[in-house]
């Protein structure tokens, strides 16, 4: 699952998101008793900092997943990949320069989350977000000429990544290869697991895709006037947090 607009509502500030009490409290009975051998492995993959994440969610024993899967961490499972440390530097540099030149811009500011930067403007006035988006484009214009970084839209925000080949599908597939849900010697690939993915933004499009070709799930969260290519399709947080309910009911059960 993603985190905000997904596990928690999208607020005006990305520090002031929260689960609601009762979305964490099906995700932490739904480790419980799929405990001690997994039924049910719960990951979070977001754009947030991996250090952020697992503060934010606060639940022991999940696998986390920040910087859009650059990052994870969970029973059994470390990475951090290595490209992306290689470009940090430039992250760091272009940090700085934003911090300087978004200060004209009341409203906007630029989120260090390690590995990558996200630049926020949902506080800006309507007339003021195009000039935002132009100074963010000039001041990274030279990061992502040598190749160094890539610029992408988000939910008012632009996100600014390591220009590698990676995001939360690559995430999605690395996960379920180390939790070894494919038999090794399967021709064609049988997996014994259902994978679902659950997001409301366009990064999450990677990861429908990737859960979809397992022959799982990939479930959008949002109105049914935005297109996506997730087969399924919850209005809200709200229904994400019920789903999880229902899902706790059936473990629940099966126990």
């Amino acid at each position: 699952m993603d985190y905000d607009g997904t596990l928690a509502p999208i607020v005006d500030r990305p520090d002031l998101a929260r689960m609601p009490r009762q979305t964490q409290e099906a995700l932490v009975e739904l480790k419980a008793l799929t405990s001690p051998e997994p039924d049910l492995v719960i990951g979070i993959i977001t754009a947030r900092s991996l250090e952020d994440v697992s503060a934010r969610v606060g639940i022991d024993g999940l696998l986390y997943a920040g910087n859009h899967g650059l990052e994870i961490r969970g029973p059994n499972l470390e990475f951090v990949h290595a490209e992306a440390l290689k470009i940090k530097g430039s992250v760091d540099q272009v940090y700085l320069r934003l911090k300087e030149e978004l200060a004209i811009h009341p409203g906007a500011f630029a989120e260090h989350k390690g590995l990558s930067l996200t630049v926020h403007y949902r506080l800006v006035d309507d007339e003021r977000v195009a000039a935002v988006k132009d100074t963010v484009d000039e001041t990274v214009r030279t990061a992502v000429a040598i190749g160094d970084l890539v610029v992408s839209p988000g939910k008012m925000a632009l996100e600014i990544r390591p220009n590698i080949a990676w995001d939360k599908g690559s995430a999605i597939t690395a996960i379920v290869a180390a939790l070894g849900t494919q038999p090794p010697d399967s021709n064609p690939p049988v997996r014994d697991g259902l994978v679902m993915y659950f997001g409301d933004d366009l990064p999450d499009e990677a990861g429908f895709a990737a859960a979809q070709d397992t022959g799982g799930m990939g479930i959008f969260v949002g109105t049914s006037e935005q297109s996506t290519s997730a087969h399924y399709r919850l209005d809200s947080p709200q229904q994400v947090g019920q789903t999880l309910h229902l899902m706790r009911q059936i473990f629940r059960q099966s126990a």
